[in-house]
C-alpha cells in the first residue's frame, strides 16, 4: 500500500508540472506582470505603510524607491519580524530586503523561466525593469491566479 501511494503521488506531482508547463508554455513576463505599481516611500513608518498600503491593497510586499531609484522590497515576512510596539519609529529603509539584480526580469522572458527563479531564489515577487527601470512585478500569486484560470 504504501508503495502504490508513493507511486500515485509522484504521477500525480509529474502531472501537475505537466500541466503547469503546458499552461505556461509561450506565456511571458508582460502577459502577466502588475504595471500599476505601489511603490513605498524609505522614510514611511510600518505603521504607515501596513494601514496605507498593505491592508488597502492586499499585497503581500512592495517595492520601495526613492527619486525612482529602486531600492529594494518590504513584505509581509520583514513586517513581522518587527515588534508591533515599534511599528511607529522603524521605516521601510531599516527592513528591506535591499535589491539584487538577479531577481530582475525582463518583459519579454518566459514565465516558466520566472517561476523557476522565484522558486530557486525563495523568493515571492521579482521586479519586471527595462533600461535600468522598473516597470512592473511578478508575483507567484499571480502566475498561480493565471494558471488558475487559463489552466486545463
Amino acid at each position: 500500500m504504501l508503495i502504490g501511494w508513493f507511486l500515485y503521488s509522484a504521477a500525480q506531482a509529474s502531472y501537475q508540472q505537466s500541466t503547469l508547463q503546458e499552461t505556461l508554455s509561450g506565456i511571458k513576463v508582460k502577459d502577466i506582470m502588475v504595471t500599476d505599481l505601489k511603490t513605498l516611500s524609505p522614510s514611511i513608518t510600518i505603521d504607515k505603510a501596513v494601514d496605507e498600503y498593505f491592508l488597502r491593497y492586499g499585497y503581500g510586499g512592495f517595492p520601495v524607491t526613492d527619486d525612482g531609484k529602486f531600492l529594494g522590497i518590504v513584505t509581509l515576512k520583514e513586517v513581522k519580524n518587527i515588534p508591533r510596539e515599534d511599528w511607529g519609529r522603524v521605516k521601510a529603509s531599516d527592513i528591506l530586503v535591499p535589491h539584487d539584480k538577479k531577481w530582475e526580469v525582463s518583459i519579454n522572458d518566459d514565465v516558466m523561466k520566472t517561476l523557476e527563479l522565484m522558486i530557486k531564489e525563495d523568493k515571492g515577487r521579482v521586479v519586471v525593469t527595462e533600461k535600468d527601470r522598473i516597470i512592473g512585478l511578478i508575483t507567484r500569486n499571480g502566475i498561480a491566479r493565471y494558471v488558475q484560470i487559463k489552466g486545463k
